[in-house]
């Protein structure tokens, strides 16, 4: 097995444990940014106030007046459907951690009494990357993806990426 998922319920703070158990050196420990979750939550909020008031202005936009109030109704139910996601996606980048130590990369996540750490030691990562998107470099965040060979572990909104990408290239090197 090539990585390393630990489940449990209560207090999560396994992946510290982990690394204070083994005398590893802790490289960067940072949060994923939630700022573009929050962008995309306001594009889709207005898109979708205003995809209302053009329904609600154009009473007959689709052919008939049940036409275009089955168009607004799916419409509501789209954009709800696509906040909701978005609050879920901030929720969780709150509570997760980024740790890179000297030997692995471990993804620290904890909500509501449930912990989930994901670990890929540096011995086994095949490769690495770093992709930032005209919005990501704007914000100065990343994506740092660790394969290794049958899957891996992606990194995402990773504030400063390039001094945490520079640590783990440097890691996988040694």
């Amino acid at each position: 097995m090539t990585t390393q998922v630990h489940r449990t319920n209560g207090d999560a703070e396994a992946a510290e444990e982990a690394a204070e158990e083994s005398d590893q050196q802790t490289l960067h420990r940072v949060h994923p940014s939630t700022k573009p979750v929050v962008i995309r939550f306001v594009a889709y909020l207005v898109a979708g106030i205003a995809a209302v008031v053009v329904f609600f202005t154009n009473p007959e936009l689709l052919g008939s007046r049940d036409v275009t109030n089955i168009g607004l109704l799916i419409t509501q139910v789209l954009v709800a459907i696509a906040l909701v996601r978005q609050v879920v996606r901030y929720v969780r980048l709150r509570h997760t951690e980024y740790i890179v130590t000297d030997s692995m990369v471990t993804i620290a996540y904890q909500l509501l009494g449930r912990s989930e750490t994901r670990q890929v030691p540096f011995e086994r990562v095949r490769s690495h990357e770093l992709r930032q998107g005209r919005i990501e470099s704007q914000l100065d965040l990343g994506t740092i993806t660790l394969n290794q060979g049958l899957g891996g572990i992606a990194l995402t909104n990773v504030p400063k990426p390039f001094d945490v990408y520079e640590s783990i290239r440097e890691q996988t090197e040694l």
